[in-house]
């Protein structure tokens, strides 16, 4: 018989369904992409590789997890058993398989990473909440089409609902976290462009790392090949997505998602993302609350006109919530009367004589008692913030050359912690999380010595942003100056300080080593805070011609008057 006459071979059929590619498969499940013969309709059939015990009992579980409605989970058309496989069979129209869109198109830009992720990160929060996992996160399961566009196929593939004893409710939630890592662990693909580990599997990359390998010593992290740049806070977030150290990875996928979306939102829009979040709460419950009660009362009360100016000063000093509440009053209003242009008023004395008292008094009756917002178990974070921020403005004072305004510098050290004041007041889940990222790991036998993330690269893999972000976001909504915006910055702590050019980079760069000094006192290892102190010096001494001795005297001024006043006697 000739080549020509021979019939085509028979199609491989699986109940009702035209096979015609495996897309994929791991350990757990594969996808088929079919046709139902029944209608000709092109559909993705997902399979657990291995049959339940109690197909009924799937079958059901199944069906109740395909009642969550969520954009980023496909919906299924069809739930069943033939042969006697289960299966759910899902729309081919949806989009393709991340496999299937790297081989078909170039290298996606970061910020369709980040959308398409949080997406999936979204849908599969809304599954966790309703007590489920998936089980099986991979790449064939992960469906991508424009305009952002992401749908997690195989909700309800392994088994859906919580199981009533101890154990199993453990097991779901250990899965939940691994739901998470194995969404890194495709976005670090998506970003990277090659498969983590050159591995295809989540779960065998998964059972690589810690704490699933006997000793965990592989490790995921984006490399520096990308066809796109990827900036250090895309960066910092799916390095912790996969993160060596479990305690240091998200555990939830809505704070992955969110910082997603955060990051993708403030590169649009520098008041997108968790600066948008902030600048909302702003609006609605105002700055900070009342920190000092009885100057504020003073001022409430009135009375204050026979006062010399610098003492009403002095007196306002003395509440942060009601200097900023002041500030901003006035260059708001002048803003509004065209002096957008000139320079922003930052001198409190002159901002009261140019507002007067009754509207100082308003001023002080708008803000919130302390502690405002906050609940009350998160007071001591906010206490703690607001005392280092006082002391590094006394620092900055004491470290500045003689003929800067004493006041300017004492605004712009505390304006270099705003966002921090901030963040704890208005975000302080969040606040939680960046400090929870700044502790050094539990040591293990293979990394004796963990070392914990920066406050940069923590406020990056929760926020999508900043610190520093936040701070000026705010100044800038509250109408202070590009001038007070540009000090309010601090210089990155991995970078050289170089000679400060103008009297705005000198104010700056004195305030930044108040801060960092400040900063180096919450170290409870002397030693260890000593060469702290030292490299701070170091880094800033040349820059700014200051040395050990200035700074230990701003530092520690009642040692250097003991020791005046011992010498003396």
């Amino acid at each position: 018989m000739s080549t020509e006459n021979r019939p085509s071979p028979p199609p491989k059929m699986l109940g009702p369904f035209e096979l015609k590619a495996l897309l994929g498969k791991s350990e757990r499940s594969m996808l088929w992409q079919v046709v139902d013969s029944r209608n000709r309709q092109d559909l993705l059939l997902a399979i657990p590789r291995q049959r339940p015990a109690d197909p009924q009992a799937w079958l059901q579980a199944a069906r109740q997890a395909s009642r969550i409605e969520h954009p980023g989970l496909a919906a299924p058309v069809e739930i069943g058993l033939t042969d006697p496989w289960p299966y759910i069979a899902y729309p081919r129209r949806l989009g393709m398989t991340l496999g299937e869109w790297l081989a078909r198109h170039r290298q996606p830009a970061p910020p369709d990473c980040a959308q398409w992720m949080a997406r999936a990160l979204e849908g599969l929060a809304a599954a966790h909440d309703a007590g489920l996992s998936h089980g099986d996160v991979q790449p064939f399961l992960l469906l991508l089409a424009e305009g952002g566009q992401a749908h997690l196929l195989g909700i309800g593939l392994h088994g859906a609902a919580w199981q009533a004893d101890a154990k199993a409710r453990q097991l779901r939630q250990n899965e939940c976290l691994e739901d998470v890592l194995c969404l890194g662990l495709l976005l670090n693909r998506l970003l990277g462009g090659r498969a983590p580990l050159e591995c295809t599997d989540t779960r065998e990359v998964l059972q690589r790392l810690a704490p699933y390998a006997p000793h965990g010593r592989d490790i995921v992290r984006l490399g520096w090949e990308q066809a796109h740049p990827v900036d250090d806070a895309l960066r910092a977030i799916v390095n912790r997505a996969t993160a060596s150290q479990p305690a240091q990875r998200y555990l939830q996928a809505r704070a992955f998602a969110r910082a997603l979306e955060g990051w993708r939102e403030h590169i649009q829009n520098p008041e997108g993302g968790m600066v948008a979040q902030l600048l909302d709460k702003l609006k609605r419950f105002g700055g900070l609350p009342i920190t000092r009660p009885e100057a504020v009362k003073t001022v409430v009360a009135g009375g204050l006109e026979r006062r010399h100016g610098d003492e009403l000063a002095g007196l306002v000093l003395q509440d942060l919530a009601l200097s900023l509440e002041l500030l901003r009053r006035v260059n708001l209003a002048r803003r509004r009367e065209g002096g957008a242009q000139q320079p922003a008023v930052l001198n409190v004395a002159r901002a009261i004589a140019m507002v007067g008292l009754d509207e100082l008094a308003q001023a002080a009756q708008a803000l919130k008692p302390w502690p405002g917002v906050l609940a009350a178990e998160r007071v001591v974070n906010l206490r703690l913030a607001l005392a280092r921020a006082h002391k590094a403005a006394e620092v900055a004072r004491a470290l500045a050359p003689a003929g800067y305004d004493g006041e300017i510098l004492r605004l712009a050290a505390l304006a270099q912690n705003l966002g921090r004041l901030l963040l704890q007041y208005h975000l302080p889940d969040e606040a939680e999380q960046i400090e929870r990222l700044q502790q050094p790991p539990e040591p293990s036998e293979d990394n004796p010595h963990p070392q914990p993330m920066s406050e940069r690269l923590a406020a990056f893999a929760v926020l999508g942003c900043e610190l520093d972000d936040l701070g000026a976001a705010a100044l800038r909504h509250w109408g202070l100056g590009d001038e007070l915006q540009k000090m309010a910055r601090r210089p990155e702590v991995d970078q050289p300080v170089h000679h400060a050019q103008g009297d705005i980079e000198t104010l700056r760069l004195t305030c930044a080593l108040a801060n960092e000094l400040v900063d180096c006192l919450a170290e409870t290892d002397l030693r260890r805070r000593r060469q702290r102190i030292e490299g701070v010096t170091r880094r800033y001494g040349r820059a700014l011609g200051i040395g050990a001795r200035e700074v230990q005297l701003a530092l520690f001024p009642e040692s250097a008057q003991a020791a005046v006043q011992h010498t003396l006697a």
